[in-house]
């Protein structure tokens, strides 16, 4: 009896941790918000980007600007190239730095599809993958004994592929894992068009 009062009070802990991930729902189905935090890689990767576009935007700026004593002639198709080609650069570097870094898996019900979308810091959703219900295989709730995680998981097909819903505890993902097991294995009502 102990055990299991115990366990009870375990479960109820474990409930009531703040949880990382969210849930909202919209007029076509739902998001889930993973709530996981960024890698430090990204991180690093998109403040270096940032750097380094800030700089090649200022070289295309320079080059352009500058007066035509430093060079040769007036605006040559060199100075246009080179600066064409900085603003490139800096451009495609300062949209990877925009870029978000928060994962939401959107749930179409009224289409029967999954999405992989990325927003960026304007709010700007990036698809960046998408998935009908019937290509997942299984809804998995993995457990890490050792820290008290759990990591909610759909597998695609029957491959080793496999898209991230959200992590937290155990109790409070159990809830989130029935309700997309239940939408998965509904068929979305659409209207077909006669040919």
């Amino acid at each position: 009896m102990a055990d299991m009062q115990a366990s009870v009070v375990g479960f109820q802990d474990q409930l009531a941790k703040p949880s990382s991930f969210s849930v909202e729902d919209t007029f076509w189905g739902y998001i889930v918000r993973s709530g996981k935090g960024p890698s430090l890689g990204v991180a690093i990767a998109q403040a270096v980007s940032f750097f380094f576009g800030v700089c090649l935007l200022t070289a295309a700026a320079g080059i352009l600007i500058l007066p035509a004593l430093f060079f040769d002639g007036g605006i040559g198709t060199m100075r246009l190239g080179a600066a064409a080609m900085f603003g490139g650069f800096a451009a495609y570097l300062l949209w990877f730095a925009s870029r978000g870094t928060q994962a939401e898996v959107h749930v179409d019900t009224s289409v029967g599809e999954l999405r992989e979308v990325i927003c960026n810091r304007a709010g700007k959703p990036t698809t960046v993958g998408s998935y009908g219900f019937d290509t997942i295989s299984g809804v998995h709730l993995d457990t890490d004994e050792a820290s008290n995680k759990a990591v909610l998981s759909l597998r695609y097909r029957n491959t080793s592929q496999s898209v991230m819903v959200a992590e937290g505890t155990e109790a409070q993902l159990v809830g989130l894992r029935d309700r997309l097991a239940s939408d998965l294995m509904v068929t979305p009502t659409t209207t077909e068009h006669a040919a």
